[in-house]
């Protein structure tokens, strides 16, 4: 946004639409304005971590149905907590092994020599 200081608004409104929708799904529709070359920072993969694994794991541990396990309301509370915290930052940590949402679409172009007419 810092890009478009400055600009008329239609400028600061595409510039807007660009860093938004290229954050969520890395697809920017607007190629010549400001922020074109927004990266994706949600990463739908970055909610496999280790806090969301362990908030699981002590979800099902306060879940499961023996009466003798301690501390099984407090894991319970515990694992919502961290299964939450986890999700939560896993979706917004910027990591570089993920595919964008959206792919842009390729265009195919072909040469009238390799068209053949019968």
């Amino acid at each position: 946004m810092a890009a478009s200081a400055g600009q008329p608004i239609g400028a600061r409104a595409q510039n807007f639409g660009n860093s938004l929708l290229g954050r969520i799904t890395g697809y920017t529709p607007f190629k010549n304005a400001a922020g074109a070359n927004t990266p994706q920072t949600v990463s739908i993969d970055g909610i496999f971590n280790k806090w969301s694994g362990g908030g699981l794991l002590s979800l099902i541990y306060g879940m499961l149905p023996i009466k003798q396990l301690p501390h099984r309301a407090k894991a319970k509370t515990l694992g919502k907590g961290l299964l939450t915290a986890g999700v939560l930052s896993g979706i917004f940590m910027p990591t570089n092994n993920h595919s964008n949402l959206i792919s842009p679409s390729r265009a195919i172009t072909v040469s009238s020599s390799e068209v053949s007419y019968t």
